[in-house]
């Protein structure tokens, strides 16, 4: 049986402060942080794990104010630095080897977000954000929440219901309701100034926004935002999942021990190398920049680039560059290395891949 196109918003939950858990093997509260370097404690919060939340520890409070916080909790608070790159090269991951699995097209809307479109052969779309949800826990020892929906606006909504680790799932002849039974804040676009407008017309739930005049709505909003409006209450949006093309793919791996020789860590680059490339043969990209990721035995990452002629597709010329750029790395470098990572960028489709020889 056959039904109609639907669409999946994955939210990965508490990402950053969960990523960090796995990596550091932490137990307890979480903060991510962003420090500004002007003082030892100065920056906000960027993000925390759901028991920090508990705390009334949030994203944006001051780094001071929440270990202020943190001192009167009676257990012990984590506060680590933000790792972005670190953050997004588990998200290409989960992307590579989760999502483009089941879905027709997936749409990154963000390091920890992302929409899918799931093909309209498949029986149990419902089916497929249960296994996603198991694949993520058991391959990245995450969770995520996930929207099922006939469109995306529905979904983002629906993603947002039940978290953490939250399935919520809103069929075509469901929206309606759904949609009335939330606040009118509860619609992405809305925000303060936009509901103090509506309510200034009187409109106060999403019930009566979507059957509300659209005269007075282009009179208050205008031609597009005011009709939009209307069709967002009811639950409408004929968006579509825009396929985005990988600007990146990455393998990191832990090392048996740490080191600083580089022929032992080298002894890794050939199976990162042998995971990257039949990522880059499924789609059909050369590559022209070659990283070599390091993550240090105090957690910290450390990258070093280099950038080729040309576009290429060669697991030798990964090695190879990976090798030197980890030596001229390592001459300056007084600590152990705990990970290594390999790194291909400037993506960029070929039909004839140059080989180690053209190059």
């Amino acid at each position: 049986m056959t039904r109609e196109k639907t669409v999946l918003h994955i939210d990965m939950d508490a990402f950053y402060a969960s990523v960090e858990k796995n990596r550091k093997d932490m137990e307890g509260p979480v903060v991510v942080c962003v420090y500004s370097g002007r003082s030892e404690d100065s920056g906000a919060v960027s993000t925390c794990s759901y028991d920090a939340r508990e705390l009334g520890i949030h994203a944006a409070m001051p780094i001071t104010i929440a270990k202020d916080i943190a001192e009167n909790a009676e257990q012990e608070v984590h506060f680590v630095p933000m790792d972005k790159e670190y953050y997004r090269s588990v998200s290409d991951r989960i992307r590579e080897e989760i999502y483009e699995r089941y879905a027709d097209t997936v749409e990154q809307a963000s390091i920890d977000e992302a929409y899918l479109e799931i093909p309209e052969e498949t029986d149990d779309a419902v089916e497929v954000a249960e296994e996603i949800q198991k694949e993520v826990g058991e391959d990245f020892h995450l969770t995520c929440s996930i929207g099922v929906a006939p469109n995306k606006l529905v979904a983002k909504i629906a993603s947002d219901r039940q978290k953490p680790e939250g399935l919520t799932v809103v069929r075509e002849e469901e929206v309606r309701g759904f949609m009335y039974g939330l606040e009118i804040e509860d619609i992405h676009g809305i925000g303060e100034i936009t509901r103090e407008k509506l309510e200034s017309l009187g409109i106060n739930s999403v019930e009566e926004l979507a059957n509300a005049e659209n005269a007075l709505l282009v009179e208050e909003f205008g031609e597009n935002f005011g009709p939009t409006l209307k069709e967002k209450a009811r639950g409408k949006d004929s968006s579509e999942v825009k396929p985005q093309e990988q600007k990146q793919i990455t393998r990191i791996t832990t090392l048996g021990e740490n080191s600083s020789i580089p022929r032992y860590i080298e002894k890794y680059f050939p199976e990162l190398a042998q995971e990257i490339v039949p990522k880059a043969d499924e789609k059909g990209v050369g590559f022209r920049k070659i990283s070599v990721i390091v993550i240090d035995d105090e957690i910290q990452m450390h990258t070093r680039s280099t950038t080729l002629k040309s576009h290429v597709n060669d697991k030798k010329i990964i090695i190879q560059e990976g090798e030197k750029l980890l030596e001229e790395f390592l001459e300056n470098f007084s600590g152990q290395v705990r990970r290594i990572g390999l790194r291909i960028s400037d993506l960029k489709e070929i039909e004839d891949q140059s080989s180690l020889g053209d190059f």
